[in-house]
Order: C-alpha cells, then structure tokens, then sequence
C-alpha cells in the first residue's frame, strides 16, 4: 500500500507530464482509465475532459491526448519516426486485438506492401461488386418493409449485412450471403463479441499477473471463435488467398496459421465493423434529427435525373451524395472513435511548441476532436454547409482540417477511397427509393452508446415508405 500511495504521489507531482492538465485521479494510476476501457465509456469520457481542459489532456500517468489539427501536422499520429506504442501493437502479444491490426501492417503497412493493398481495394476494381450488394441492398429493405405489419426494419442490421456480404467478397472471393438470406451468419455475428473480450483483455494484459486470474473460459471461447471463423474462410472459392498474394507481392516471408487468423480476423472486422456500416447509421440517425438536411440531400441525390428515370437504380449512382453531407457524417461519427497511439523515444519530440519528454505516449482522440467547441462551431449539430467552400460566416473559424477520419500520411486507412466510394453509393440509394422515420424506441439511438474498439450500436429501428 505504501509503495502504491508514494508512486500516485510521483505520478502528480514529480512525474514529467506532472505540468499538464488533466484530473489528479488519471495522472496518479492507470486504473480509473482502464476501468473506463472496461466500461466502454473512455471515448465519451474523453471528450468531457478535453471540453473542460482544453487541446491537451493527460489522461493516464504517462499519455497525452491531444485534440487540435496542429498535432496532426506534428506527426503525432501520421509520423512514422515516432513509432506504435508496443503496449497496443506489440506483435508478441497475441491476446489484445489491436495486435490484430498491428499484424496487419507487418504486410501491408509500407512501400509496395501497402501499395498492393490500395491498388485491391480501388473502387474502380470493385464496382461491379457495389453495384450488386447495393442492389440486393434495397431490394432486401423492400422486401422486409413489405412483410412487417409494423412497417418497422431495423436499418442497422441491413447495413451490416451489406458491409459484411461486400468485404467478404472482396477479401475473401465469396459473400457471406447475409443480403440473400435476410440474417447474419452465426459466426460474423459473434465477431462485436469478439471484439469486447480483445479489448477488454489488451488492456487487462497491461497489468502483470491478472491475466491469470480472469476467467479463461472466455478466452478459449474466443479462441475457438477465431479457429472457426478461419476454417470456414478456408473453404471458400480463394480463401486465405489474399493474404498469401500479399506476402508474395511484397517478398514477405510466409506467415504463419496464426498470423494468419489474425490479419484476415482484422480485415474483415475493419471492413464490415467500421467504416461504411457506421456513416450509414449515422447518416440516417442525422437526416431524422435534422430533417432539413434530409431534404438537402435528397434534392441533391435526385434532381439533376429526369422523372421518367427514377426507377432506373444506376442513377443515383450518377447524381450522388454531396461530398459535404458525407464529410459531416465522418466528423459526427467516426468510424473508430477512440485512440490511435504513439509512443516517443528517447529524444523525445516536439508537439504544439512543446517539448514532450522521451517515453511518453502520444494519441489524437477523434471523437473529441470532431466534437470540441474550439474545433467547430456548433460541434454536435448536423450541418453539411460547414464543408462548403462558400459557408456561412459562423462556420468560417472551424478547424477543417482537424478531422480525419481515416488518419493521415503513410499510415492512413488503405482503403478510405473504397469506403467513400461505397458510402456514397448506398447513400444515394437509399435516399433516391425511400423515405425514414426514426420508430420511438430508437429515439436514443447515440445516446451513450458504447465503445469497444469500434462503435456498440443498438437496433436502429426505422420505418420506411418508397420516395
């Protein structure tokens, strides 16, 4: 115990981050933040600290959070000479889930590695693909407004199925066939639970000896999940075959089962778990709220194309979703709210005009960044106009280039074109065949949602009538 009070008392008044802002409790020991991490709370929490301290926060002994575009352009995130924090990306720590992304960029992090990845994701390699789900898209949502005597669907599990059908094919060669049958299969239904247990464990792992006395039972249940999900993605028409073109293009040495799991567990979830599924629920969460802005974007989506062709589904391909909405979209919704951490070495590194000393942890929190008041004027509203580039005033002092939704520089998402691309075609879409009306029970549907990694969403409940 006194070992424990004295090293709390280092921590706030002589540690070498002892000077930055932030709750006496988060400086003095890891555990109320990691209690956070357990809670899913930590994104919200986050942002309430920076609203009350400002761009720079200390929110654990030994990390910094930061909130401003002038910490992007320092590298914090983007720089590659400031390296991954091992804590989150050692490739030796296989229990935590972000090791799983980690891993991922051990193939297809740099150089030609990443190239290879880039160039298979290219929307235009893939249009026929989109063109296809999207189709099974809203032909599924019609056939399932038809059958409810409520004239309820929940939106939110058409849009995964449609984001989990698209990644399957195009990383694995085959759908999982969610669209055609109107269900998830089993297995990718288990992956939001998957994902808790790596997140909780990764962060359990940080402390020695606790992973000995949490329950195992739930770590071997996760374990047998991903054996599962890897046997059956063996079976399918190219398998592990993206991977494997991957090492081969980018002279890689062969990796192993394991490795393996792990980087094809990761694509799936960053394609199926993030991106496109989240925009969309925001997106339509926003148009209910803000139905002014519904209105907006649907003038747009439809009103460059002839009445006579409005039943032809490649036209909204052809009008599209303003670049503006879908901007607005990515800052209020974030794909991955939370963390993205760095770590500094022994020289230390300069960010925002100060010096931060060697082996601190530095991350940009994208929620709170899309969300500070010193960031964007009126920073929970949905307002498109803020994007464009003739805006009105109040929005002028808005720091656009804070957010980044998909990062930045060499590390950034290798397929953010991909995303847009599908994004904005679904969008289209569904704004050029139907109307929305948010069902009550759905009413707080962002309220207080939590956070493992990626977004806990509820059932989004939605009635829907043909445009």
């Amino acid at each position: 115990v006194f070992y424990i009070v004295l090293h709390a008392i280092y921590n706030i008044r002589f540690h070498p981050l002892h000077k930055y802002p932030g709750p006496w409790w988060l400086a003095a020991s890891r555990i109320p933040y990691t209690v956070s991490i357990l809670r899913g709370t930590v994104v919200q929490e986050t942002q309430a600290l920076h609203q009350k301290y400002g761009h720079v926060v200390r929110i654990n002994p030994d990390t910094l959070s930061f909130t401003s575009s002038r910490a992007w352009t320092a590298g914090v995130i983007s720089n590659t000479h400031i390296p991954k924090d091992p804590k989150y990306y050692t490739k030796t720590q296989r229990v935590a889930f972000l090791t799983f992304l980690g891993n991922v960029q051990a193939i297809f992090g740099k150089g030609s590695d990443r190239r290879f990845l880039k160039n298979r994701l290219k929307s235009s390699h893939q249009e026929d693909h989109l063109q296809r789900y999207t189709a099974l898209f809203i032909y599924g949502l019609q056939q399932s407004q038809s059958q409810s005597e409520t004239g309820k669907v929940d939106l939110g599990c058409w849009i995964n199925f449609l984001t989990a059908d698209i990644v399957g094919e195009v990383i694995l060669g085959d759908s999982f066939g969610c669209l055609e049958r109107g269900q998830s299969h089993p297995w990718l239904a288990a992956i939001p639970w998957v994902v808790r247990i790596f997140n909780s464990v990764g962060e359990l792992s940080l402390y020695p000896g606790v992973l000995r006395v949490i329950d195992t039972g739930k770590l071997r249940k996760t374990s047998m999940t991903v054996t599962a999900i890897s046997k059956r993605i063996e079976k399918l028409p190219h398998g592990f075959e993206f991977i494997s073109r991957g090492t081969e293009a980018t002279g890689q040495e062969r990796v192993s089962p394991t490795e393996r799991e792990v980087m094809v567990m990761a694509l799936i979830i960053a394609g199926s778990e993030t991106r496109n599924c989240h925009l969309a629920h925001r997106f339509s969460l926003s148009a209910f709220k803000e139905p002014h802005n519904t209105s907006k974007a649907h003038f747009n989506a439809t009103h460059t194309v002839p009445q006579q062709f409005r039943n032809d589904t490649t036209c909204p391909s052809r009008a599209g979703v303003p670049q503006a909405v879908l901007k607005e979209i990515l800052r209020l919704y974030p794909p991955a709210p939370g963390n993205l951490f760095r770590r500094t070495e022994k020289e230390g590194h300069v960010v925002m005009g100060e010096i931060i000393p060697p082996d601190t942890c530095l991350t940009m929190h994208l929620w709170a960044a899309h969300r500070f008041s010193l960031n964007f004027h009126a920073p929970d509203d949905m307002a498109p106009e803020r994007w464009f580039k003739t805006r009105p005033a109040e929005f002028e002092g808005d720091d656009r280039a804070t957010m980044k939704p998909f990062s930045m520089g060499p590390q950034n998402c290798p397929g953010g074109d991909f995303a847009w691309a599908e994004i904005r075609l679904v969008l289209a879409h569904m704004l050029w065949h139907f109307d929305f009306d948010l069902a009550s029970e759905s009413g707080g549907w962002m309220s207080w949602q939590k956070v493992f990694v990626f977004w806990e969403k509820p059932p989004l409940k939605v009635r829907i009538t043909p445009a």
